[in-house]
């Protein structure tokens, strides 16, 4: 029996077009989680919606693992700029995935305050590197009117708009974009030596404040009321565009697994 490709996407929107794609045979849901077999070009491929955060990815990843022993796991969907030259519509290869969110903080007493550039990244804080084979096979693909960028991806549980962080991150660990799932899947799949890789199309970019995905509201609302973030619905093309280069890179992997 030949082991599945594993297909990973946090939410609806970024798996829906996949399900078109694949010819889905059964859905089955575990803890919660849903997984969604079916075959492309007539080989098994398994759709997963892992949920939004690091967490939720992690229990998606392990049990896809544990319940269908796949060759190769891909994690693919939406992401933040971290750099100018990177804009919507861009497409990240993560030849490394590094977790975003680990810090120990500076000493400080009571009224000093809070000053997160002063933070320093924890042991926590490592890269995790794709499997060779799946980044040499992304290395040949192109797709239509469309930049492609091999790098660093960084994830976790933040939602970065701050400029001088973001560039304060990028400048620490290198990164060209984050995600909120992508270090679960690198983490856990090197743990349990299974191939995988990071796929992200670029939906905004905070460094340019000129790219918004249509969910996030503009620096001027935010004036007015700080604690809003979401006032639109999301632009569904990125999302869109990262399900069509990705079905178009696993029947690349498949040609050669056949």
């Amino acid at each position: 029996m030949k082991q599945p490709i594993i297909i990973q996407g946090a939410m609806e929107m970024e798996v829906c077009e996949l399900l078109k794609m694949v010819n889905i045979e059964k859905e089955q849901i575990f803890c919660d989680t849903k997984f969604y077999e079916g075959k492309l070009d007539n080989y098994p491929v398994v759709i997963s919606e892992t949920q939004v955060g690091v967490i939720n990815a992690s229990i998606a990843t392990f049990l896809a693992i544990e319940k269908y022993n796949p060759c190769a796991i891909i994690n693919q969907g939406i992401a933040g700029s971290h750099v100018p030259n990177i804009h919507k519509y861009d497409i990240i290869i993560g030849e490394k995935c590094v977790n975003i969110n680990s810090f120990i903080t500076g000493v400080k007493n009571k009224t000093e305050g809070s000053n997160p550039l002063e933070w320093l990244f924890d042991q926590r804080s490592i890269e995790y590197h794709c499997n060779q084979r799946l980044l040499e096979s992304a290395k040949s693909m192109t797709f239509p009117n469309t930049n492609i960028f091999f790098g660093t991806i960084g994830s976790g549980d933040i939602f970065n708009r701050e400029v001088d962080r973001i560039e304060w991150i990028h400048k620490k660990k290198n990164t060209l974009c984050e995600d909120n799932e992508s270090i679960a899947l690198y983490n856990i799949c090197d743990r349990f030596n299974i191939p995988c890789i990071g796929i992200r199309t670029i939906t905004n970019n905070e460094i340019t404040q000129t790219e918004s995905d249509g969910s996030t509201v503009t620096r001027l609302d935010l004036n007015k009321n700080s604690n809003r973030i979401i006032s639109q619905k999301h632009d569904l093309t990125p999302a869109k565009q990262s399900q069509q280069f990705v079905i178009e890179y696993v029947k690349s992997l498949i040609k050669s697994l056949n």
